[in-house]
This record gives structure tokens, C-alpha cells and sequence, in this order.
């Protein structure tokens, strides 16, 4: 298989549900240590099976050759040398969450698609190992594994089967965390980072000793969960320190974002210490120079701020000196790397409804935009705009399927300042033809809409079913300075309202091909909570869908789990400022309520718990407005089973039908004959 095996269908058609949930998507691309080879996964559902097939690859650089490395080791892939390839088995089988490798220098000779590479497992440890990273000079593996105070392997196994044989199923707390994002959070248990060596020879890989904790007893955890990954810590060059992100210990997680930088011997002889004490904010992903000089991270200095700007720090090592690199730059970066010199400091971060790439020079701080991140497998060379593409692993269902382009636009929002939007025509536009509207508002509320894709709530598939999608970056978004996302605090239903208000009024000024009799408002998290505003505020839409919403944000912050968040939107606590809690909450507004609602919700979403969609429902039930309640109950804060994502648009889609669609014209015409 290689990148140029395409050919173009000349009969493109639009895209459909069962399209988008059967792309195949890439994750974990690592390259070789030459640099000439990338080993990556995917995975591809089948709506026919209802299956998803998992697999690792590899690909060649000069090329795009491709070949298939395994259907199991799929998860955390990792060169442990120039020819030996490992991976953390999926699934639910014998070995399966363990360490497994395998030899491809034939592989890496011919790039035969007959190679048959046998993969051995490596690790036995009692309990399932992830996030790992090998360290090639000193041949340690790290590893993170869900322990006990203890911090033993063995003890965990052990207490874990205790706790099975148990004759009750309870669970004492004596504070928060007791849930968190979508899972029920043990008391006890904690993330820990071990080391152990390994032997790497061309037929085997083995074992070379005992795992070592690196935190046992320090009552710290890491990777930091819901979405702490192996971006939490890096070894540093020579392979004798980790850096690593934790929070922490003795401050209430669900009321702070205090997580520090440690710096840990690998050694295991000495205890880990932080180096960010004085920051009261996020410090996280630390990055070492290649030269071992340095160390830099990204820091938030707000407290109980989840969307402060991130900023760059650099620290040196051999001084302790620390140094803010970004302080002229009003963005807010996203993740760091190096480039092999020790110059420079690639950056990625939101940039007017873009994902862009910057160059971060460490001596001058000067910066500069390199490309647009691309959702393929690219090659990026420092100092070229264009890049080269070395996988395409969709190409031929794309190039049979058409695609709405996104237009963006700016209007004068509230306080007059600029705001940005997008527009997708319909897939299949004619100047002549008017179209509904699907109106939707994103999350965060701190987030944006931009340019890149996205299985969850993409545009395209509105565009697809014959609608025209506006989407708007009000007051709040992010990538448009730090001032422009403060401004929603303390105010969640009146500049992000404002903006998409007059952002409506003006795309019905300048785009007359949008119906304004036949427009639907969507919006998801913060979106829901809006689409509740709304619904007390405005008679614009013919229907509106909420998903995962608040209904009230006293009764949202009494359930959520971290409580920094209303907090700091809201000021404080709904005790300590609670009209400001009511004077935004949409729940105040119900005997105002008049358009039909879709409710969505799913079951394990504790970041807005099911209750608010419920709520909401009974609301519109009682007020004797149509509406109807989808109902999840595997699903979190987000719909991410292929299975139920067929289910989520094809609701939403028939929803919007009903009233504002194709079905909805007819029937007006009719009733007006």
C-alpha cells in the first residue's frame, strides 16, 4: 500500500452517518530512531459487524510504503531499538494490557506485505501496565500501573481479588473525588510510575530485574487522571531523571488544579521533588531539551482556572533558573516538542479557528507560524510551507464523497468587538434553492469551532443532510486572546448570547439562501446550557437539541465533581454568590419555554450529570412542549461508541426533520393548500 494508489471518483456523493463513524483513524505515531520508519494504529468500525478492528502498522518515510504489524499489540507502540518494535496488547485475553515485541528488520529490508512478525510477550506483571515509554541508553522501560499506599504490584493483585470475594460491593468516602468524568474513583488506588530493565537482543526481548515505584508512599499519581496519558512525564536525556506532572498531596483536587512538575532518579534512591511549588495553577507536559540543558513545560498561574493561558516556561536545569518565554505571545499553547538542536520549541495552539504549528526560539522568544496541523500522517520540514503526506488511510472513501467548504466570517459582537464564524453551504448547493438552518454552538464554554475534523459534532454532516451550518467563536472562545476568552466569566448568558444573536442576524443578512422560517439551534455541554437559555429567551427557532446541558447551575454544581470549574465562572460558590447563580440559570426561565426540544443524556457523564437532562425533559414535559428524551446509558459527557453515534445523528437528524427539514417543508406546504 502506498500514499499515491489513488484514484479520484468522479461521481462524488454526500457524506453519510455510516461514512464518518467508518473512517479509519490513526493514533500513536512514533517514528524509528533513524527517522526513516513510522510505527502507528488504527482503528476501523464496521457497522455491518458492529465490530472495530484494531491494528499496528508500519510505514516508510521516503514512500508511504506500508505494512501491517500486528491485530493484537495495538496500544502504547514504542521502538525499544533501531529494529525491535513493542506495544501494549488490547483487549481481554491471556497477556493482554502487558508489554509484547517483536524483530522487523526484515520488515524495515523489504517492506513485504508476506513478512509474518511474531510477537512474544516480555511482561508478566500482576496487574495490566499503560502509558509506557523505553529509554534506549539505559534500557528502562517505564511504566504506569493502578496501585495501592503500598505501591506494590503484587499487594494490588492481591487486594484486588480481596475486594472481589467480598461479600458486599460498598464503598466508604471521606472526599472527593467520589466520581470523576465518567468513572467512580477508588479510594485507595492511585496511578504510580515504576522502571524495570530490559534486555533487548535480535530474537528476544526479556525482563532484566524487578520493577521499581518511583512514588511509592508520596501520595502522588501520575499520569493525573480523567486524561493524564505518557505526555505526563519524560525521561531526560541521559536516562537519569523522569520529569513527571502529579497533583498535589493535601489539596482538594476537586477544588484546585494544583498539579506541580517533580523531578525523580531513576535511580529510585532518592524521593521525588517538585520544582513548580510556587505556581498554584496547572504545570504540565515537561519536555528535556535534547542536549539535557533544558526542561520546558506549559503553566496555568490562575488557580481554579482550567482555561488560563498556558504559558511556556523554561527551566535550567543546571542553574534551577526558570524563565517565562511567552509573556509577548496572546496565545495559548498546547503541546511541546523539540527540535534536534536544542533551539527551538515546536508549538501547537488555537489560532482564529485554526490548529497552527509555531517555532519557539528559545534565545530571541521570537515565534513563528509554520502550517496548519493536518489529520493524516505528514512529514513537516522547519522552514517550508509545504508538507509531505506519507499515509492516507481514507483517501479512496474520501475522493468518493463530497464535502462543504468552510467559509469563515466576522461580524461586530457584543461590546463591539470582532467575533468569528463559520459557514458550510448545504453539500449539494444551487444559488436558487433556500435551506434550513442547524445553528450549532460548541462546549467549553472555554473551546471553539475550528477548522479541523471531528467525529463528534461535525458540520459536514449537517451540510450532507441539506442543511446550512453556522457555527460562531462568541465571547469565550479560545485562540482569539486571553482578554476575548476571560470575558465569558461572570457572564454565561449574556455576551456568548449576544454574539450569537447578532451573529444570526447578520448571516441572514449576507447569506440569502438560508431560510429564516426553518432554523434549528444545537449545542452540546456548555452548548446545551445555552440551548436551555434559549429557550427562555428567544422564539427565533422552530427546534432546538440540547445535549448534555445544564438545567440549573445550582444543581449542576452540587453534582459535578470538579468543583473548580463553576467556581471559577461563577465566582465562588452558589452560597457565597448566588445571584449570579440565578441570574444565569436557565431553570429560572421555564414558564418562558416554548420551542420543541431534543434532550440527549448520556448515563455516565459526570461532568453533568444525568439529572440536568432529566430536568429539562420534565420541564418541556410539563409545560406540554414537544419534545423527546435519547437516552445513553454507556455513554459519557461525550457519545463515542461507533454503534451509538449511528444512533445520536440519526436522531438529530430526524429531529431537525420533523420540524425545520425536508419533512417540515412538505408538511407546511401542504397545510397551506
Amino acid at each position: 500500500m502506498t500514499v499515491n494508489a489513488v484514484v479520484a471518483d468522479v461521481n462524488p456523493r454526500p457524506l453519510q452517518i455510516t461514512d464518518l463513524v467508518q473512517f479509519t483513524r490513526i493514533a500513536n505515531p512514533v517514528p524509528s530512531i533513524d527517522g526513516k520508519h513510522v510505527i502507528y494504529a488504527t482503528s476501523q468500525y464496521s457497522h455491518d459487524d458492529n465490530k472495530t478492528a484494531k491494528k499496528s502498522w508500519l510505514v516508510r518515510v521516503d514512500d508511504g510504503k506500508t505494512i501491517e504489524l500486528s491485530d493484537r499489540v495495538t496500544k502504547e507502540l514504542v521502538w525499544l531499538d533501531g529494529t525491535t518494535v513493542g506495544g501494549v496488547a488490547g483487549g481481554e485475553g491471556d497477556g493482554d494490557g502487558q508489554l509484547w515485541a517483536t524483530n522487523v528488520e526484515a520488515a524495515l529490508r523489504t517492506m513485504s506485505d508476506d513478512i509474518k512478525l511474531d510477537f512474544h510477550q516480555v511482561t508478566h506483571f500482576p496487574v495490566e501496565i499503560a502509558n509506557i515509554k523505553y529509554h534506549h541508553e539505559s534500557s528502562n522501560l517505564a511504566f504506569a500501573a493502578e496501585v495501592y499506599n503500598d505501591g506494590s504490584l503484587e499487594k494490588a493483585a492481591e487486594e484486588r481479588k480481596k475486594e472481589a470475594e467480598r461479600r458486599d460491593t460498598a464503598t466508604v468516602y471521606d472526599g472527593l473525588f467520589v466520581r470523576h468524568w465518567d468513572n467512580y474513583v477508588h479510594p485507595e488506588r492511585r496511578n504510580n510510575l515504576f522502571l524495570v530493565k530490559l534486555k533487548v537482543s535480535a530474537d528476544k526481548v526479556e525482563v532484566d530485574g524487578e520493577a521499581k515505584n518511583l512514588m511509592a508512599g508520596q501520595q502522588l499519581e501520575t499520569p493525573v487522571p480523567p486524561f493524564g496519558d505518557a505526555n505526563d512525564y519524560e525521561f531526560s536525556p541521559d536516562g537519569a531523571e523522569i520529569a513527571f506532572t502529579a497533583r498535589v498531596p493535601k489539596r482538594n483536587a476537586a477544588w484546585n488544579t494544583n498539579t506541580d512538575i517533580y523531578l525523580v532518579a531513576t535511580d529510585g534512591q532518592t524521593k521525588p521533588k517538585s520544582i513548580t511549588a510556587r505556581n498554584l495553577g496547572y504545570d504540565t507536559r515537561p519536555v528535556y531539551s535534547p542536549d539535557g540543558k533544558y526542561l520546558a513545560w506549559l503553566q496555568m498561574t490562575t488557580p481554579g482556572y482550567e482555561a488560563d493561558k498556558n504559558r511556556v516556561m523554561l527551566y535550567e536545569r543546571s542553574t534551577g533558573s526558570c524563565e517565562y518565554l511567552t509573556k509577548d505571545w496572546d496565545r495559548s499553547a498546547e503541546s511541546l516538542a523539540w527540535t534536534t538542536d536544542s533551539s527551538k520549541l515546536l508549538l501547537t495552539a488555537q489560532d482564529e479557528g485554526h490548529v497552527r504549528i509555531f517555532s519557539l526560539d528559545i534565545q530571541t522568544h521570537g515565534l513563528d507560524n509554520s502550517a496548519v496541523a493536518p489529520a493524516d500522517l505528514f512529514v513537516m520540514i522547519l522552514g517550508r510551507k509545504a508538507n509531505r503526506q506519507i499515509t492516507a488511510v481514507n483517501q479512496s472513501q474520501l475522493d468518493s464523497i463530497m464535502m462543504s467548504k468552510p467559509e469563515p466570517f466576522w461580524f461586530k459582537g457584543a461590546e463591539d468587538e470582532q467575533v468569528m464564524g463559520w459557514i458550510y453551504k448545504p453539500t449539494n448547493f444551487k444559488a436558487e434553492e433556500r435551506y434550513p438552518l442547524a445553528f450549532l454552538i460548541h462546549g467549553g464554554p472555554e473551546g471553539a469551532w475550528n477548522d479541523g475534523w471531528s467525529y463528534r459534532w461535525n458540520p459536514q454532516m449537517w451540510a450532507s443532510a441539506g442543511y446550512a451550518v453556522v457555527t460562531i467563536n462568541f465571547h469565550g472562545s479560545t485562540g482569539y486572546g486571553s482578554s476575548f476568552t476571560e470575558s465569558i466569566l461572570k457572564n454565561w448568558g449574556s455576551r456568548p448570547y449576544d454574539d450569537l444573536m447578532i451573529g444570526l442576524d447578520y448571516v441572514l443578512e449576507q447569506y440569502g439562501f438560508i431560510d429564516a422560517d426553518r432554523m434549528a439551534a444545537l449545542g452540546a455541554s456548555y452548548g446545551g446550557y445555552m440551548i436551555n437559555w434559549i429557550n427562555g429567551h428567544s422564539k427565533r427557532f422552530r427546534c432546538l437539541v440540547n445535549h448534555d446541558g445544564i438545567f440549573s447551575t445550582k444543581s449542576a454544581y452540587y453534582a459535578t465533581e470538579e468543583l473548580f470549574f463553576p467556581e471559577h465562572e461563577f465566582a465562588g460558590t452558589p452560597y457565597e454568590n448566588a445571584d449570579l447563580y440565578k441570574k444565569f440559570d436557565p431553570s429560572e426561565f421555564v414558564q418562558e419555554w416554548a420551542t420543541p426540544t431534543l434532550i440527549i443524556h448520556g448515563e455516565k457523564d459526570y461532568r453533568l450529570p444525568v439529572t440536568e437532562g432529566l430536568s429539562a425533559f420534565t420541564a418541556l414535559q410539563r409545560r406540554g412542549i414537544p419534545s423527546r428524551f435519547l437516552y445513553f446509558p454507556d455513554e459519557n459527557h461525550w457519545v463515542l461508541k461507533p454503534g451509538n453515534s449511528v444512533r445520536w445523528y440519526t436522531e438529530v437528524l430526524k429531529w431537525l426533520d420533523e420540524w425545520v427539514g425536508e419533512a417540515a417543508r412538505t408538511n407546511h406546504l401542504v397545510n397551506q393548500q
